[in-house]
């Protein structure tokens, strides 16, 4: 079973080299849950989810480029999308009449899909936040499912996942990680005794508070 979750899902990213140095901002919330921003940052809440909802492997990734389209970083997302006009963005487009992701494959939810919206409706910009999210909150209902569906769930939401790896419940999170608890932290914290494509998600790992917020979890007896 563990091999199978480290193998279950591929993603592949360019050389980080070649893409826009992201913009920085004040975003999220501060420790003390203090709003800085409405700023939709596109490093740390649009990318997790073209990469786990569109990039898997055999479609959008570096790879396959299925339909000539790769969505794994903000220079290829950008060829299909005009700033502040989600409406003619052939990649937002495609979401909304859900052709991407595929049908059968786990959809991207509402929610999801307003955060695209408002992204490009402020200028489609390669932000990145600080700030961003409230390590003094790692309940599965304040945090833990929402890091799970941006980032697991494009692979792992609907049962029973890929690499019959289920991620999409609480108390299917809970059996898994039960039985693969060392696994699933060094996946998430991309040890370097893991092979590149066993570090999850693949390609880049999730920003340090959400790393942070998901340990806390785990170590917690993962509470709903």
């Amino acid at each position: 079973m563990a091999t199978i979750f480290l193998l279950a899902c591929k993603h592949e990213f360019l050389n980080s080299a070649i893409n826009p140095t992201p913009v920085v901002v004040q975003g999220g919330v501060t420790g003390g849950g203090t709003t800085v921003s409405d700023t939709v940052c596109f490093q740390n809440d649009i990318l997790p989810l073209y990469v786990s909802y569109c990039a898997s492997a055999g479609c959008h990734n570096a790879n396959t480029r299925a339909d000539g389209v790769q969505t794994t970083d903000y220079t290829s997302i950008m060829k299909g999308i005009k700033p502040r006009d989600a409406a003619n963005s052939k990649y937002y487009k495609e979401i909304t009449k859900g052709e991407m992701p595929p049908r059968g494959y786990p959809a991207l939810s509402t929610a999801q899909i307003s955060l695209i919206k408002k992204w490009i409706d402020q200028g489609a910009l390669n932000t990145n936040c600080v700030n961003s999210c409230d390590t003094t909150k790692f309940t599965y209902t304040t945090s833990v499912q929402t890091i799970l569906s941006n980032n697991c769930n494009g692979c792992h939401g609907v049962a029973p996942g890929s690499g019959n790896v289920y991620l999409g419940t609480l108390a299917a999170t809970q059996s898994y990680i039960n039985a693969n608890k060392q696994l699933f932290l060094d996946a998430i914290n991309h040890a370097p005794s893991l092979p590149a494509a066993k570090r999850m998600p693949i390609g880049n790992p999730m920003d340090a508070c959400k790393i942070k917020q998901m340990t806390k979890w785990i170590n917690a007896g993962m509470p709903q």
